[in-house]
């Protein structure tokens, strides 16, 4: 189990930046946004979620405390005790993500999810014949997939680790025939080989579940831009290997513990000579994760806007709903995927991860019409 961490609300911001410390923007809805005036209100990632107050935040692993000061952004800017700091952090929160993959990074995007596999835990052997696949494919991104996210091996809890040539056998045909049809693919695999083929055969974006925490999946980014390819990568946060990363996954404070996971791998990645313009994060919903820290990372989503560049999420199906729903199977969760997904749109995310387009789709569209 993860340490169960109490919040402490400060009065004074002193009492928080005696530690290092993160910013979480306090998402406005769009009617509290009307109703204020001579505020100054900032967009995330210049986007459409607005904010007016942080909560700065530190924690001690000593106490398992979490401290927290809520304010105006005005408020912090003055009272800080580092104002180049502060200002830096806020131009991080901010700052306009380039296009990502040719995606406008101010709207809000979905990726559709097509496994190609026998075991999947979603949909397993729905999508292994190639032609099926592809067909699927083309139908969410008729009902409105930007991205079409191609998997070939199942990295559901307990899976097994499968032969890199059996990976390739099973989307590489995928792969290249959607390109062809001019369709944004985005090959989810962790082994080098299959990254390579992938690229070489019109994959965009590489969504990495492991962080690129082998060095061979880095050289192959490395040399895809050497070559001019160019790709796009999505670097996503497991504690473990889905063999065993639900066997008592720990955290000392979840969010803040899995944002500097990911602050490192960006900033290693950048070092290894990949322009950070070509990077998004995932913070793993689900993988080497308890409920509880499933449900904290949703609501502190935009905390990982301080990272700088795109968020994307992907709680469709997982178990984590019908573990607080009776126990829904797979083909139960729709409602339940939209909850989150709506609750991450809210918290200013560019990317949706989903297996259901025309349900996230349409539930998207009237959550935006009020």
């Amino acid at each position: 189990m993860s340490a169960r961490f109490q919040i402490n609300y400060c009065t004074s911001l002193g009492m928080v930046e005696n530690n290092d410390y993160w910013v979480k923007p306090v998402p406005l809805d769009r009617v509290a946004c009307l109703n204020i005036t001579n505020t100054e209100i900032f967009s995330l990632a210049s986007g459409k979620i607005k904010f007016k107050e942080v909560d700065i935040c530190s924690y001690k692993h000593s106490s398992k405390s979490v401290s927290v000061w809520r304010g105006c952004v005005s408020n912090w800017l003055r009272e800080t005790k580092n104002r180049q700091a502060a200002e830096d952090k806020l131009h991080q929160l901010v700052l306009s993500r380039p296009k990502f993959a040719g995606l406008n990074m101010s709207d809000m995007h979905l990726m559709g999810v097509v496994n190609v596999t026998p075991d999947s835990f979603s949909d397993g052997g729905q999508f292994l014949d190639t032609e099926k696949a592809i067909k699927h494919a083309k139908i969410l991104v008729r009902e409105g997939a930007s991205i079409i996210d191609v998997g070939g091996e199942s990295t559901r809890p307990g899976a097994s680790k499968i032969n890199p040539l059996e990976e390739q056998k099973r989307v590489i045909p995928v792969i290249r025939e959607l390109s062809k049809k001019d369709k944004l693919i985005s090959v989810d695999t962790r082994n080098p080989e299959v990254m390579r083929k992938a690229l070489s055969n019109g994959a965009k974006i590489i969504n990495d579940i492991s962080g690129f925490r082998n060095n061979e999946s880095i050289q192959v980014i490395i040399e895809a831009f050497k070559n001019k390819v160019n790709p796009y990568i999505v670097i996503m946060h497991m504690q473990g290997e889905p063999g065993t990363m639900q066997v008592s996954p720990s955290y000392n404070f979840t969010p803040i513990d899995i944002y500097t996971y990911l602050e490192e791998r960006i900033n290693f990645l950048i070092f290894r000579g990949i322009p950070k313009q070509y990077i998004a994060i995932d913070v793993g919903f689900g993988f080497g994760k308890t409920v509880s820290d499933n449900l904290s990372l949703i609501d502190w989503m935009p905390l990982f806007h301080g990272l700088g560049v795109p968020i994307i999420v992907g709680v469709s199906r997982k178990s984590t709903i019908a573990k607080i729903d009776n126990n829904a199977p797979v083909d139960k969760r729709i409602g339940g995927s939209i909850a989150l997904t709506l609750k991450s749109i809210d918290a200013g995310v560019q990317i949706v991860r989903s297996h259901d387009i025309q349900e996230t789709r349409q539930a998207i569209r009237l959550w935006q019409a009020y």
